[in-house]
């Protein structure tokens, strides 16, 4: 396996090789089409959810993460909010849902991908880091 520099590097070659590890340790990666429903996800993502990578695909991404201001009807919004609010591989934190009905403190980046002549969008997330933990 190949270890990736950045998490959008990762998210452009991850669709080439969903076995890829992620950019750093203890993050993982979900894709999703531009209206926020999931297509994707590496061994890293179900692990950190607690859920095996069948129990992803079709969701809908505001099932794993509520804050994400996605709609299935909206997706230039979509587009739009990961093309403003996620410039410059910027972790932020969120809270993920898991299925057992719990929850687990997440830092996201999100990046718009093409392949072929669609656009998805790709989520790497990780546990909090101990420097953004501090801040």
């Amino acid at each position: 396996m190949n270890m990736i520099a950045s998490p959008h590097h990762f998210a452009q070659e991850y669709l080439q090789d969903p076995n890829l590890m992620p950019p750093s340790e203890g993050s993982a990666a979900l894709v999703m089409d531009i209206n926020g429903c999931i297509v994707e996800s590496n061994l890293a993502a179900t692990d950190l959810l607690g859920c095996p990578p069948e129990s992803l695909a079709g969701q809908d991404i505001t099932v794993v993460l509520p804050s994400l201001p996605f709609s299935q009807e909206t997706p230039g919004y979509n587009l739009a909010y990961v093309g403003v609010n996620h410039a410059m591989d910027a972790w932020k934190k969120h809270t993920a849902h898991t299925p057992s009905g719990g929850s687990i403190s997440v830092e996201i980046v999100l990046y718009i991908i093409k392949r072929g002549c669609k656009y998805f969008i790709a989520l790497c997330l990780r546990r909090p880091t101990f420097s953004t933990a501090l801040i």
